[in-house]
């Protein structure tokens, strides 16, 4: 008797468990295709929100200076028009006479880099007249078309006119150039500020 009842049990959860395989296994096969056809239907979008924008995605390639460009330091009265220079030596001492010049080779505002940008202290337009003025913390401005960025100043100091003061970064640095002393071309005072803020031009327009 024993037997025969140990081989019912043994039948009916065979049974049990055939069963409960038949059934759960459509509802399992479904659950994973409603998972998949979700997955599939996110777009590009929505994968990037786990992420910050970076520049390049934000606003497009970068812009060289030979779009409009403009440097502005509030703290000693610059406002002035950039534009690029040139690997031509006559030609970079021409566009000099006008005013700041982007050097060539140099970074973008924006992007990783030093973007150099260079004037004169006492002739022409003498638009870096004041720059020895500048501290720690004060604020110089880049606007194109793409918008506004915002540079704090962390160094100011003086070197010696040998120094190569274009070597790149891995960070957006600007780094401002004028000949030192005043009257001479003995030094070169350089000041540098890392980006603090970037406002796109749309939201200068609201």
């Amino acid at each position: 008797m024993r037997g025969k009842k140990g081989s019912w049990i043994a039948l009916s959860l065979a049974a049990a468990v055939a069963v409960s395989f038949a059934v759960g296994m459509p509802l399992l096969y479904r659950h994973l295709r409603r998972s998949a056809a979700q997955e599939s239907s996110r777009t590009p979008g929505d994968q990037l929100t786990t992420r910050p924008l970076y520049h390049d995605e934000l606003v497009g390639p970068p812009l060289s200076f030979e779009t409009p460009a403009f440097i502005s330091i509030p703290v000693i009265g610059v406002n002035e028009e950039v534009r690029e220079g040139s690997d031509d030596e006559d030609e970079l001492y021409r566009l000099l006479a006008l005013g700041p010049i982007h050097l060539p080779h140099t970074g973008f505002p924006g992007w990783p880099g030093n973007c150099v940008i260079s004037g004169h202290r006492t002739t022409h337009t003498r638009p870096f007249n004041r720059l020895d003025e500048l501290r720690t913390g004060d604020t110089v401005l880049i606007r194109n078309p793409r918008g506004i960025y915002e540079y704090r100043v962390y160094e100011v100091r003086y070197a010696d006119p040998a120094e190569n003061v274009t070597l790149q970064t891995g960070e957006p640095v600007l780094t401002l150039t004028t000949c030192a002393p005043e009257g001479r071309s003995t030094q070169r005072l350089v000041v540098r500020a890392s980006l603090a803020a970037f406002t796109p031009v749309e939201e200068l327009e609201e």
